[in-house]
């Protein structure tokens, strides 16, 4: 089957979830383009996989996305999660993805006609497979005006956030969207000369002098803070061409029963506001909006994988109500 034209191609590696005995799929490339699929996005998921097709082809099927998978002998990479810890222990060193043949992925092909590439920081740690086919997609994207979306999602167990860095820094201005944590954030903005950020504040203003030393189009941060009652606070700032969007005044106040995947579907519903899908073309910080309230309908139901379709996100964002007195659109879910 041909792959659609005008799609979002997402890069990365799925692997098997067990968390209170049970096992579902997730991945942050694969999450992004099953959250987008299941808004009705045309998504397609390139990966290396088992042979024996298993519910990680499954889901993603179900969710409406486009598999482009090289298959070999092999399995697929493991992560236990404990959430009254919040602790996840990954096993991947044998996995089908982490030891791929980069020339199995003819990525002139693969990202023909596609709007967006969707890439992490987690596929260059992986190994030598991995790192050279990401930035071999990376070079073919560029070549053929493809948007690329990065989110650094750095893992400490794979390596420094230094050596992480020393990977991204020279490819930078390749990037249309460049997720980071607070923590990467913070670290990234010494490393350039801008001083260490050591309260919210200085965040605000690292994730603006980032974006002017590297030109990002849209560099992001989400945040979020507990509650009483065990309900969470969420919400995102972008630092774009024409300066800072917070949407701490509109964040979303939701109980979740999951604290992963919330940052991958937040990527997707800003690629999906960018991408003029659903409701026109949006700003910036409507497009912030629509990915804290995918990020908190996601972590609402167990599991990495977003299961929000366009009809559950459009209800939910015609709630919001405009508060005079705090001057702010409160939404709680």
């Amino acid at each position: 089957m041909v792959a659609p034209r005008g799609r979002v191609v997402c890069f990365g590696e799925a692997m098997f979830r067990t968390c209170q005995e049970r096992v579902t799929p997730g991945g942050s490339e694969y999450n992004v383009a099953c959250a987008l699929g299941q808004l009705g996005v045309t998504t397609s998921w390139v990966s290396a996989l088992p042979i024996i097709e298993s519910d990680i082809d499954n889901v993603a099927r179900k969710s409406n996305v486009h598999l482009e998978i090289v298959r070999s002998e092999g399995v697929v990479g493991t992560y236990l999660v404990d959430q009254s810890k919040e602790i996840v222990d990954y096993d991947r060193k044998n996995s089908v993805f982490a030891n791929l043949d980069p020339k199995d992925f003819d990525w002139r092909k693969l990202l023909t006609g596609a709007r967006w590439l969707v890439v992490s920081g987690i596929t260059p740690l992986l190994g030598h497979g991995p790192r050279s086919s990401w930035a071999s997609a990376l070079t073919f994207a560029e070549l053929d005006g493809t948007l690329i979306a990065l989110d650094l999602n750095h893992r400490p167990a794979l390596g420094t956030i230094d050596e992480l860095w020393s990977i991204i820094r020279p490819r930078i201005r390749m990037f249309h969207i460049v997720v980071l944590s607070s923590e990467s954030l913070s670290i990234i903005a010494e490393r350039e000369g801008f001083g260490r950020p050591t309260t919210y504040a200085e965040n605000i203003q690292a994730l603006a002098d980032l974006p002017r030393k590297f030109l990002i189009p849209h560099l992001c941060c989400t945040f979020k803070r507990p509650e009483s009652q065990g309900r969470q606070m969420r919400w995102s700032v972008v630092a774009h061409a024409f300066g800072i969007d917070t949407t701490e005044n509109d964040a979303v106040n939701h109980l979740p029963v999951e604290y992963l995947g919330g940052g991958d579907a937040w990527l997707a519903g800003f690629i999906d506001a960018l991408s003029e899908h659903g409701h026109g073309p949006v700003s910036p910080l409507i497009g912030a909006m629509r990915g804290d309230l995918l990020a908190a309908l996601s972590q609402n139901t167990f599991g990495d994988v977003s299961i929000v379709t366009r009809e559950e996100l459009d209800e939910y964002e015609s709630r919001r109500v405009w508060d005079s007195n705090q001057k702010q659109r409160k939404l709680c879910i």
